[in-house]
């Protein structure tokens, strides 16, 4: 944290503040969710001893039978159990704004701006960050959303990008190019440029991460499998019957696409088990 309270950051600097913002921004309701479960799981188990001790130690009025547990006894129950899911959901969100607010203060002293990660360009953003996030706008339906995503990032649907086959790879010519295209793209609507809420981030991930080797297979995974998609539904869904549907001219770029999801995906499962 002390070298972050720099004036100005290096790239590496930058990446590691957004991404103490974007890490306190995990979905609300799939956590309300997580912790409505625990609270289940945790009056389950409240009830199950309630009754096991009143069977043990409780007074038997029949003998051999079984002993009556007091309502308020799972009245009891009941009410922990919720106070511990409703109320480990309010302590996990009142830190997770917390959380926030301090990585805007640190990005702040940066010189930058936390609600617009783009405003000074998109050099924090990884390629293969941008990429994921340039074919997930391919694939979506008019509306709020793909106009965010074109406010924000720049994307628009004439830029040189395209799936089915990749037109680009991480660390290419043509990326900086694109880079380029998008980052001239916010110039010219920086004044519409929308905020980026906690709101916002939690639902949708548009924040820079930092990039260890295991998020860059994710999100190389995630284009590349989209690219394969939208070469299946061109060209035939058995890609050994490429070679007589694919245009001479793409062949190897399909091929090559669909390779590197399966190595892609292999190497993900390697690391999910060591």
């Amino acid at each position: 944290m002390e070298r972050l309270r720099t004036t100005s950051f290096d790239i590496a600097e930058e990446r590691i503040a957004w991404e103490g913002l974007a890490s306190a921004c995990s979905p609300p309701i799939r956590k309300l969710g997580a912790f409505l479960l625990v609270g289940f799981a945790a009056f389950i188990a409240t009830t199950t001893a309630v009754v096991l001790f009143y069977n043990l130690f409780g007074a038997r009025t029949v003998e051999g039978q079984g002993v009556a547990v007091p309502p308020g006894a799972f009245y009891a129950a009941l009410a922990f159990s919720i106070a511990l899911g409703v109320g480990g959901y309010l302590l996990w969100l009142t830190r997770s704004r917390s959380t926030y607010h301090t990585f805007t203060k640190v990005l702040g002293r940066g010189g930058l701006y936390p609600r617009r990660p783009t405003a000074k360009g998109l050099r924090a953003y990884s390629d293969e960050q941008l990429l994921a996030l340039r074919s997930r706008y391919e694939n979506l339906s008019e509306g709020w959303l793909k106009r965010l995503f074109e406010a924000t990032f720049g994307f628009h649907a004439d830029d040189s990008f395209a799936l089915g086959p990749l037109s680009v790879l991480p660390g290419m010519f043509e990326m900086n190019a694109l880079r380029v295209q998008w980052e001239a793209s916010l110039i010219l609507r920086s004044e519409d440029q929308p905020e980026i809420s906690w709101w916002t981030e939690s639902r949708h991930g548009l924040l820079p991460r930092k990039t260890d080797e295991m998020r860059r297979l994710v999100y190389a995974l995630r284009y590349t499998e989209d690219s394969v998609r939208a070469l299946k539904r061109r060209y035939g869904y058995r890609a050994d019957h490429w070679h007589t549907t694919v245009p001479e001219g793409k062949l190897w770029d399909a091929v090559r696409d669909y390779e590197d999801a399966r190595r892609i995906q292999a190497a993900l499962n390697r690391k999910s088990r060591a």
